[in-house]
C-alpha cells in the first residue's frame, strides 16, 4: 500500500463551524469523508498564556493530490489566526475502504 492516502486534523473552534468546513471539502471532492468529534477540550499556549477551549476536532479522509486544496480550503473558512492542519500518512487498512475512496474523490 502506497501513501496515497492522508488523515489531515484540524480544530475548530465549534460543531457549526466544523460542519461548515467538514460539507464545503466534502462537496468540493476535496475530502471523501470528514468526521467531527464535538466538544473537546484544547489547551494550548496562546501569546504566552495558557489557554483551555471547548472545539470541535475533524479527521478528514484524502487523497495526497488533494492535499494543498485541502490546506487551501482550511485556511480560508476557518476562522483562527493559525489553524492547525497536520497530515498523517496512512500505510494500510480495508482495501474496500480505499477503492470507495478513490471512487468518490475522481
Amino acid at each position: 500500500m502506497t501513501t496515497q492516502f492522508k488523515l489531515i486534523f484540524t480544530t475548530c473552534k465549534n460543531e457549526a463551524e466544523a460542519r461548515t468546513l467538514a460539507k464545503a471539502l466534502v462537496a468540493q471532492k476535496l475530502a471523501a469523508c470528514v468526521n467531527i468529534l464535538p466538544n473537546m477540550t484544547s489547551i494550548y499556549m496562546w501569546e504566552g498564556e495558557v489557554s483551555e477551549e471547548v472545539e470541535a476536532k475533524l479527521l478528514i479522509k484524502t487523497k495526497s493530490e488533494k492535499m494543498n486544496d485541502v490546506f487551501e480550503t482550511i485556511k480560508s473558512l476557518h476562522s483562527y489566526e493559525v489553524p492547525e492542519i497536520q497530515v498523517v500518512d496512512v500505510a494500510t487498512g480495508n482495501l474496500a475502504y480505499f477503492h470507495w475512496m478513490d471512487e468518490v474523490l475522481n
